[in-house]
């Protein structure tokens, strides 16, 4: 577990390193539900919304069983709901033409199953370690992109009156894709007996081994909060979350060096 732990940290320092980043800024708000079926068993329901420039809902089922008492298993689905904003390439007021792409929204299913291990030090930091293969398919798209051009205008004697702009819209599709992610994380949460706080720093790698490319790191995500357990069922999170986008999944050429800040609020009923 040592080796897989300095392996991660090497991946994460150089990628962080990079220069020349665009940020964005958002939040993330979650509630979620889990049922433990006996000793072993458990079942969980989450929904998500993430308010950033390409907002997303995401509605979700997982299944987990622990193996061990350090070992769990895990497997899931969610559906997401994402909006992509408007897009506009060219300036108007300097350019002869530009570009419209009106905010669309589309749909996707993701399938995900899991392994975490984990280890307690010192009888109050637990330490884990989650591998997690990611599949997401997206169906194909239809949307809309409009150009626009600067036309003269001239009257019965050909007297220039000035220009106008006119509008060509065509109908674009995005085709059907699947991508395939090997995410990694490494967490540290403070983990005392009788203390309703239990803060955490964790760093994860997700890692393209979509099939057809070469396996490379597409996103980092670091993230630092705290969980507070009002009681055994109700409990609260809070963190910031920092994610460097490399290579998005879905818009490669246009968040290649994103940088994204999040405030993360949940909340979780156990039952």
């Amino acid at each position: 577990m040592k080796k897989k732990i300095l392996l991660i940290l090497v991946l994460l320092v150089p990628a962080m390193l990079k220069a020349q980043w665009t940020d964005e800024y958002g939040t993330w708000m979650s509630v979620g539900a889990k049922k433990n079926l006996g000793t072993r068993w458990s079942l969980g329901l989450e929904t998500e919304y993430r308010a950033q420039e390409s907002s997303r809902w995401a509605f979700g089922l997982d299944a987990g069983y622990k193996l061990t008492k350090n070992i769990k298993f895990g497997a899931g689905y969610s559906f997401l709901y994402g909006r992509k904003p408007e897009k506009q390439k060219g300036d108007p007021l300097v350019d002869d033409e530009y570009t419209l792409t009106p905010a669309y929204c589309y749909p996707r299913h993701r399938f995900m199953v899991e392994t975490t291990a984990d280890k307690r030090f010192w009888k109050w930091l637990r330490v884990s370690l989650r591998e997690r293969y990611q599949l997401t398919y997206r169906p194909e798209k239809d949307y809309s992109k409009i150009e626009y051009s600067k036309v003269p205008i001239f009257d019965d004697d050909w007297n220039y009156l000035g220009d106008e702009w006119v509008a060509d819209a065509t109908q674009k599709s995005k085709l059907s894709k699947t991508d395939q992610v090997l995410r990694s994380r490494l967490k540290l949460e403070v983990d005392k007996k009788h203390w309703k706080f239990s803060p955490y720093v964790s760093a994860e790698a997700i890692n393209s081994v979509s099939v057809g490319d070469h396996m490379c790191i597409e996103k980092v995500r670091t993230a630092v909060g705290t969980s507070y357990k009002l009681n055994k069922q109700h409990e609260f999170t809070l963190g910031y979350v920092l994610t460097f986008v490399f290579n998005d999944d879905d818009e490669k050429a246009d968040t290649y060096n994103n940088r994204i800040h999040a405030v993360s609020v949940g909340y979780n009923f156990k039952f």
